[in-house]
């Protein structure tokens, strides 16, 4: 056993720190005491000063995607070697930038289990890992930017069967496609529907019966409609959201994952910017305003949000996932509490890992990041993470007296 002494540690539930010594047995949190008395032997780390939190969950991912490229089809010929060196590497930056889980909704070639699998056996170091494999696609020329994520299924005995596929191939969730996307080919509109209502309630019964939950991409508001009433658990996006399917979500328990960081990741960086394709771009141009109005909209009626960055996308690199954070707080208008909430205790809940993950309470596992500074003073702080600890072991310290 041993100690993280002296720090002043976050209670998510209360919004606020105290000074306490946490104890780490293992993987866990064996004890959070005001007095700790470390018995002979055990180790003491002192981390007097610092500002603990619980480890920061990513809820919308993309391990296996370029961030660098403005064009999201360069990446589009990799051979599988070179995507799983990636993908072991934007993982690693996941984690020593704060966040110890992570949700990725649409792989490549499934070699993002075998990450998974190598970081679950110490070969590599990644936050926890919960995969979606190939996320579920009407037909459309979008696959082609992205041939390794997609998995075309039409009409519901396709639906099925792509669902049962993903579930075979060890993933944690089912990702489906209810409306078109933002990033995709200038023949795909965000504002259409794609699945219809029937095909949206196939894949949910078939995650059902496996004891999974669904994520719903959804731009368009009957779109967002469609995934609520099928029963999707969260809704990716939501841009087009309006009051009276919001008000449906915060009735249903069903989670928004916002993904704020999709926006300034690309039009604040001129280089980038400009380097788009030019539907891309006009396309963030058009909607950042509207999905923001949205994302206020669902923090104001009472929707469970879900801290998501949609990492993988141009621009919004990997390791950077606190941004998201922070833009909760200065575009949404949530309170530093409420954004580590939806950081933390919130996407415990949407994977249902709530008894695992999500606050420091003994018993839980001790996924712990420590800051220099207080980000409830300060909610940028939270980018500037000095200390990350997953499952009891340490993998950044620059806080140790």
């Amino acid at each position: 056993m041993f100690w993280l002494a002296g720090g002043n540690v976050y209670d998510v539930e209360a919004g606020r720190f105290r000074r306490a010594d946490v104890a780490v047995d293992g993987q866990r949190i064996a004890a959070i005491v005001s007095d700790a008395k470390p018995a002979s032997g055990d180790r003491v780390v002192d981390l007097h000063g610092a500002w603990l939190l619980p480890g920061l969950i990513d809820c919308h991912v993309h391990i296996t995607v370029p961030t660098e490229p403005a064009d999201p089809g360069a990446s589009a010929k990799r051979s599988d070697a070179a995507v799983t060196l990636y993908a072991a590497k934007a993982a690693e930056r996941t984690l020593l930038g704060g966040i110890t889980t992570a949700r990725d909704v649409g792989g490549w070639n499934y070699v993002e289990m075998a990450v998974r699998d190598a970081i679950n056996a110490g070969d590599c170091i990644g936050p926890r890992l919960f995969l979606a494999g190939r996320l579920l696609s009407i037909t459309t020329t979008t696959a082609d930017y992205y041939p390794g994520m997609y998995e075309t299924a039409n009409g519901v005995e396709e639906v099925r069967k792509a669902a049962r596929k993903q579930l075979a191939m060890g993933a944690d969730l089912i990702k489906v496609m209810a409306t078109g996307a933002l990033y995709s080919s200038e023949y795909e509109d965000a504002r259409a529907i794609q699945y219809q209502l029937e095909e949206l309630q196939a894949a949910v019964a078939i995650a059902r019966d496996n004891h999974k939950h669904v994520a719903a991409h959804a731009h368009a508001c009957r779109g967002i409609e469609n995934a609520v009433e099928a029963g999707c658990d969260s809704v990716e996006h939501g841009t087009f959201a309006d009051e009276a399917v919001l008000r449906r979500m915060a009735e249903k328990g069903t989670f928004v994952v916002p993904t704020n960081c999709i926006f300034p990741a690309m039009l604040d960086n001129g280089g980038m910017s400009g380097a788009m394709p030019a539907h891309m771009r006009q396309r963030l141009i058009e909607n950042r305003e509207a999905h923001t109005k949205a994302i206020r909209a669902a923090h104001r009626l009472g929707v469970r949000i879900a801290m998501g960055t949609d990492a993988g996308t141009p621009g919004n690199h990997h390791g950077q996932n606190a941004r998201e954070c922070v833009l909760l707080v200065t575009e949404v208008g949530m309170k530093p509490q409420e954004s580590i909430y939806c950081a933390t205790l919130n996407p415990a809940k949407l994977l249902r890992q709530e008894n695992n993950l999500g606050s420091l309470d003994v018993g839980k596992f001790a996924d712990i990041v420590g800051y220099g500074a207080n980000p409830l003073a300060d909610i940028t702080e939270l980018t500037r993470v000095a200390f990350v600890m997953k499952g009891g072991t340490i993998y950044k310290d620059q806080l140790t007296k």
